[in-house]
This record gives structure tokens, C-alpha cells and sequence, in this order.
């Protein structure tokens, strides 16, 4: 086995500081193992991400003082009480991503809702203007013989309805194309929600092993 235990391996994979310690001589066995700063700074950092409060900072110094904690059990400390802090914050964003989503859901009916209630009335207003250029069209052939000018008042008219119509048609298609485009937007909400939904699921399988 080479120099340098376990103990310093964790400490490189957490990113802490180590103290060098001191030697007697060129071998391994005459290393005097030192880890009260290790310990120190891994307390600090603990104290920091606000894992433990200051009675508690103040309890554990004591203890790192009298040797009667080791480095490992600090770690531990550590990665239980980090592993309940995360967990209320990981829950937020769950809700949080959840709420978004019913929240554009919701947005996107009413839009679309909307876009049909004006399709309705214009719909509506268009089978009203076909029956009165109907009308104007009929009226315009039975005075024809009658009376040229009054004619002619009821052709003017039959256009000015018909380019009524053509104008509501084309609002009318307009509005389709925008339920159109609603539908695809739910649709692609619908599929992030899945993903997002699975993504969800297999973080909490992983959170049982």
C-alpha cells in the first residue's frame, strides 16, 4: 500500500484543503497524522452552507478540540443534514415546474376559447350577411322593370355586403390558423410536461436506492 490513506482521497474528492502534517524521517510509517485543520475547515464549510447553526458550530469546535469527533463523522454530519436540505428545495421546484405548467395550460384554453367565441360570432354575423344579400338580390329582380335606379341601389348594396363577407371570411380563416397554431403549442406542452413528468419519477426511484 502507498502513502496516504482513505482520509486524504475523501478530502481530494471534496475539494477541502489538507494539512501537510509533519514527518520523521523518509518513510510512511514515520508520518504523523494530523487532521485537526481538515476537520477545522470541513466544520467551517459546514457552518457555512448553513447545515448547523452557531450552538452547534460552537458544540462541535469543542469536540474537534478534544479529539472527540473524527473527520468521518463530520463528513457525515455533513451529508445527511445536506441530503434534508436539498430534498424542501428539490420539492419547491417540483411545485414550481408544476405550476408552470397547469398555469400556460390554463393560458392557452382561454386563448383558445377565445378564438372560438369570435369564430362563433363571426360566423354569426356572415349567415346574416348571405341572407340580406339575398335579399337585395332578389329585391333588385323584381324592380328591375320597375324602376332602373332602384335597381341599381340594390345591386350597390349586394356588393358592399359581399365585400363584407369576403372581409369576415378571411378574419374568419385567420382565426382558424390560429386555433391551428393553440392546438400545436398544447400539444408540445402536453410532451414537455411528460418528459418533465418521467425525468421526475426516475429522480425519485434514484432517491430510494
Amino acid at each position: 500500500m502507498g502513502c496516504g490513506g482513505g482520509l486524504f482521497r475523501i478530502f481530494d474528492y471534496y475539494g477541502f484543503p489538507r494539512s501537510r502534517g509533519s514527518y520523521i524521517g523518509n518513510s510512511c510509517d514515520s508520518y504523523i497524522q494530523d487532521d485537526f485543520e481538515e476537520k477545522m475547515t470541513l466544520l467551517k464549510r459546514i457552518y457555512a452552507e448553513g447545515i448547523i447553526d452557531d450552538k452547534q458550530f460552537g458544540m462541535y469546535k469543542q469536540m474537534i478540540y478534544n479529539n472527540a469527533i473524527s473527520f468521518e463523522e463530520l463528513m457525515d454530519i455533513r451529508m445527511r443534514n445536506l441530503n434534508k436540505t436539498k430534498q424542501p428545495e428539490q420539492n419547491r421546484n417540483n411545485d414550481s415546474t408544476d405550476s408552470d405548467f397547469d398555469a400556460k395550460m390554463q393560458k392557452l384554453q382561454q386563448a383558445r376559447f377565445k378564438v372560438l367565441q369570435v369564430r362563433d360570432k363571426l360566423q354569426q354575423r356572415i349567415d346574416e350577411l348571405k341572407a340580406e344579400k339575398d335579399k337585395m338580390e332578389s329585391m333588385a329582380e323584381n324592380v328591375i322593370k320597375i324602376s332602373e335606379e332602384k335597381t341599381e341601389e340594390f345591386i350597390s348594396r349586394k356588393i358592399e355586403i359581399e365585400e363584407s363577407i369576403q372581409r369576415l371570411v378571411k378574419q374568419d380563416n385567420e382565426l382558424e390558423k390560429q386555433i391551428e397554431e393553440i392546438d400545436e403549442m398544447i400539444k408540445e406542452l402536453q410532451t414537455k410536461e411528460l418528459e418533465y413528468e418521467a425525468i421526475k419519477l426516475k429522480e425519485e426511484i434514484q432517491n430510494l436506492k
